[in-house]
C-alpha cells in the first residue's frame, strides 16, 4: 500500500538570560523536521509536502494593524514569561508597592516604566543601556533609530520600539525586586532582577523586557 509523508515540525524552543550578567544560554535552532510515514489509500499519496517556514525569534508571525507580530522574542530571555498566563500568575503572587503607581524605575536603574493611558500607550518601559538588535527588520523605520529600546503595551499589543526620545523624567520611585505595582487591574508590572514584566488585563497583552532582550505576548 502506498505511503504518504507527513511533516512534524517541532517546536521553538527560547532561552533566557539576565539583565545585570551575561549568563544563560543562546536561542537554540530549531531542530530537523521529522518525517513520517503512514499507511494512505492508493492514489491518495500526494505530489510533495507544502513548505513551512519557522523562525527562531518570531513566536506567532501574525501582523497587527501596524503591521508588527504581536508575539516576538529576541536576544537571550533568562526568567523571561512567553504567555500572558504565564506572567500574570506571576505578578498576581506577587507583594505590591503601594507607593508605585503610574511610574517607577528598577533598584539598578536601568529599566524605567510609566503606566499611562489613552491616548498614551497603557505601559511602556525602556532600557538605558542594553538597546535590542530588532528580530524584523521592518521594526525599525528607515530614518531612525535602528535598535529597540522600549517596549509599549497598547490595546491592539505589546510592540518594540526604536526610539530616539525617552519616557525617564527623573525622580521616578524604585519598584523593588520581587514587588509589583500597586493596583493590579488593568494594568500592572512586576519588577525582578531578570527584568520587568507588564500585562493588561483587559487586552490579554503583555511584555517582558531586560537588557538587550524582550518578549512580547
Amino acid at each position: 500500500m502506498p505511503s504518504r509523508a507527513v511533516l512534524v515540525a517541532p517546536a521553538v524552543l527560547l532561552a533566557c538570560v539576565s539583565p545585570v550578567a551575561a549568563c544563560g544560554t543562546d536561542i537554540p535552532s530549531t531542530r530537523p523536521t521529522v518525517t513520517v510515514f503512514v499507511d494512505a489509500p492508493a492514489g491518495t499519496r500526494p505530489s510533495a509536502p507544502a513548505p513551512t517556514a519557522t523562525s527562531a525569534r518570531t513566536v506567532n508571525p501574525q501582523p497587527s494593524p501596524s503591521g508588527v507580530p504581536t508575539q516576538l522574542a529576541a536576544g537571550r530571555q533568562r526568567g523571561a514569561p512567553h504567555s500572558y498566563a504565564e506572567a500574570r500568575a506571576r505578578i498576581v503572587a506577587a507583594p505590591s508597592a503601594a507607593s508605585v503607581t503610574d511610574r517607577f524605575v528598577t533598584p539598578s536603574g536601568n529599566i524605567v516604566c510609566n503606566l499611562g493611558g489613552a491616548p498614551m500607550p497603557v505601559a511602556a518601559c525602556e532600557v538605558r543601556s542594553g538597546r535590542v538588535t530588532p528580530p524584523l527588520p521592518s521594526i525599525c523605520p528607515p530614518d531612525g533609530p535602528k535598535d529597540i529600546g522600549r517596549l509599549e503595551l497598547e490595546r491592539t499589543g505589546a510592540f518594540p520600539v526604536c526610539n530616539s526620545d525617552t519616557i525617564r523624567e527623573g525622580g521616578e520611585p524604585k519598584l523593588p525586586y520581587g514587588s509589583r505595582t500597586a493596583s493590579l487591574d488593568p494594568v500592572a508590572c512586576l519588577s525582578e532582577e531578570a527584568g520587568v514584566t507588564c500585562v493588561d488585563s483587559g487586552s490579554r497583552h503583555g511584555f517582558f523586557v531586560a537588557r538587550s532582550t524582550f518578549v512580547t505576548f
